[in-house]
């Protein structure tokens, strides 16, 4: 999956959950993110001085960038091209 951002400061990634209240920026419901192990709110991405970062917000099934697991609360710097999985699930990032 790709993951196109451009706008926003910042993004949430994960699972809308209108049963407990839980709503993210970008929903992945509709691409197997239940059966990927992605946790509700899962990760965030972030703009920072003009470039985007991502963290993992203590997942369950972790957040890796480019293949690298992530502690969650750490930020990394994002490119576009480079490849970010939560879970099981893989997207590669565009930026604008």
């Amino acid at each position: 999956e790709r993951i196109h951002l451009q706008g926003k400061s910042e993004y949430i990634l994960g699972l809308t959950d209108p049963e407990s209240g839980v709503s993210v920026d970008i929903d992945l419901t509709d691409v197997g993110a239940w059966e990927s192990g992605v946790s509700r709110r899962h990760a965030r991405i972030f703009r920072q001085y003009g470039q985007f970062f991502i963290e993992d917000l203590r997942s369950a099934n972790g957040t890796f960038f480019n293949e690298i697991r992530l502690e969650p609360g750490l930020s990394q710097l994002l490119h576009s091209g480079d490849m970010i999985k939560l879970g099981i699930l893989r997207m590669c990032v565009e930026l604008s």
